[in-house]
């Protein structure tokens, strides 16, 4: 799910959601490399196959860990809303998609580990005014949610 209207309170960018963000990374990778690439592509999940979500967790990553890297560098960025229903190609290779997911995952810890940066401002198009750590918290759970679903379907045996 991508964001969609204002958001009422800022969430909180802290340790515990970078930890969330390094341990969902691991367990995408982990269900990749037990699971292969044609059963990921055969589960659904909704509408969606494993490979789908998969893209899509990625997908999103990489645009929030642009949008906190714009909010560092640059001064009040408007960041423009994902899509509705923007979905990846179910042929992806599921290992790339895991790799790109812990580099994003693993840019976002650093970028938020300089001192201030969680309060660095920005302005969402149907958010209205967030922070560098409210959009970094955000995809903490929305990552979450997603992982969790991919976790309860393939465990480790």
């Amino acid at each position: 799910m991508v964001p969609s209207g204002p958001v009422p309170d800022l969430l909180r960018y802290d340790e515990d959601k970078g930890f969330s963000l390094m341990d969902d990374a691991a367990t995408v990778n982990a269900v990749v490399r037990r699971v292969g690439a044609e059963r990921l592509r055969a589960t659904r999940f909704g509408e969606w196959s494993a490979v789908e979500l998969l893209g899509h967790l990625t997908d999103v990553a990489e645009v929030f860990v642009e949008r906190v890297r714009r909010s560092l560098e640059e001064d009040m960025p408007t960041l423009e809303p994902i899509p509705e229903g923007t979905l990846g190609d179910a042929r992806r290779d599921p290992v790339d998609l895991s790799k790109r997911l812990l580099r994003a995952h693993q840019r976002i810890v650093a970028y938020l580990q300089q001192p201030g940066a969680a309060d660095r401002p920005a302005i969402h198009g149907e958010w209205g005014r967030v922070n560098a750590g409210h959009i970094a918290a955000y995809l903490a759970d929305h990552s979450k949610a997603h992982v969790a679903e991919l976790a309860v379907a393939f465990p480790p045996a």
